[in-house]
């Protein structure tokens, strides 16, 4: 007579993470503030996950905009979907400054990179013009 196992018996697998103790106290605090285990949290998220996974990348538009009562700026993303998600509502306009001189930086080494030198040029796959250029 072959011996079964638990896992041959009810089909199922552990999965496990390692965390940190103050991250497992954190854990430990949510699960018991919403009246759970933490190996009952853990199986619901990664059902949440299974059932309505959401993709890497979501199309949309970042806005930006001037709150002038309050000299501040807040960022916004309208996702395509018709959804719009505040990123942040209180950003000052020394942090827009930076990141706008930081992202201009990057993008003109792209285009340096890229050889790029019209304006209406875009980046193409090198592969469809190897070897004749």
């Amino acid at each position: 007579m072959i011996k079964k196992s638990w896992d041959d018996i009810y089909e199922v697998k552990t999965v496990s993470a390692k965390l940190s103790k103050t991250e497992f106290l954190d854990f430990k605090i949510h699960c018991d503030t919403k009246g759970l285990t933490p190996s009952t949290q853990i199986k619901e998220l990664i059902k949440n996950e299974i059932k309505n996974p959401i993709p890497i990348n979501i199309a949309g538009k970042n806005l930006f905009v001037y709150n002038k009562y309050k000299d501040n700026f807040s960022w916004k993303v309208i996702l395509d979907n018709g959804l719009h998600v505040d990123v942040e509502y209180d950003l000052s306009s020394e942090y827009i400054r930076q990141l706008f001189d930081s992202l201009k930086q990057a993008v003109d080494e792209r285009e340096t990179y890229i050889k790029k030198d019209s304006k209406e040029a875009v980046s193409i796959p090198s592969k469809l013009i190897r070897g004749k250029i």
